[in-house]
């Protein structure tokens, strides 16, 4: 789909487009989506789902995004994405002349030709229950590793709503990279028990800027407030660059 630039106007606030992670839904989202400002939209990724027949791939998220995307079209849009989702998203974004900035949030960002495992070595962590040859993985210990900062409640709740996730929804190289178009902020998980800071911080080399939150990787769940007013703060900035670069 061919876009014409959004108008951007700094005193207003630009529309949102939530990409939840692996095993989750747009569900992860409902704590933090009335603290967020303007237009707030979800997307249900194709590779996580309760149908092993019907799950997607990496394809299949990157076209779901864009599909997203184009209910915004004639709006600057800002993409907030998770944990496996922000493999997906670094590829929808690009060509998406309306996206103004995305917010990675303890989420894989790559480069051009490389996959997630590639910031990887060794075995895949022990939480994780493969099928390799169904093609799929699940989460054994989701409790300890999404939700270790998490009230007790919501994170029981949460993870009786996991979902299968297929192995194909990250296991394709990225073509192109968001990061190389838009501007692009970090914000790491300090006390994450599932993607290690530090390879949080390697990735976060791509963005212009990094933000630090002591949370575990569910940040939307364990402190919505704070997530929310580090998106809110950089919608202002995303939005405030691209009307400095049109003048």
């Amino acid at each position: 789909m061919t876009t014409s630039p959004a108008r951007k106007d700094p005193t207003t606030s630009p529309d949102l487009l939530l990409v939840h992670g692996a095993w989750h839904g747009p569900w992860a989202w409902d704590l933090l989506l009335p603290k967020l400002p303007g237009t707030v939209r979800t997307v249900a990724l194709p590779s996580s789902g309760t149908d092993l027949s019907a799950l997607g791939g990496f394809a299949e998220d990157v076209e779901a995004i864009r599909t997203a995307l184009a209910k915004s079209a004639d709006r600057p849009t800002v993409v907030v994405a998770h944990s496996g989702g922000g493999l997906s998203t670094t590829q929808a974004v690009c060509g998406q002349r309306h996206v103004v900035g995305v917010v990675y949030v303890a989420a894989f960002v790559v480069d051009v030709g490389q996959r997630v495992s590639d910031l990887f070595s060794g075995p895949p962590p022990t939480w994780w229950d493969l099928h390799p040859e169904e093609g799929y993985v699940d989460a054994l210990t989701p409790l300890p590793v999404f939700y270790n900062d998490v009230p007790t409640d919501i994170a029981e709740s949460c993870a009786a709503r996991l979902k299968h996730q297929s192995l194909a929804g990250g296991q394709a190289p990225i073509t192109d990279a968001a990061w190389r178009h838009v501007p692009t902020t970090y914000v790491v998980c300090d006390k994450d028990r599932a993607i290690p800071p530090s390879v949080q911080e390697h990735m976060a080399e791509h963005a212009v800027r990094v933000h630090h939150l002591p949370s575990g990787h569910s940040p939307f769940l364990s402190m919505p407030d704070e997530l929310a007013a580090v998106i809110s703060r950089e919608c202002e900035k995303f939005m405030r660059a691209g009307t400095d670069q049109e003048a």
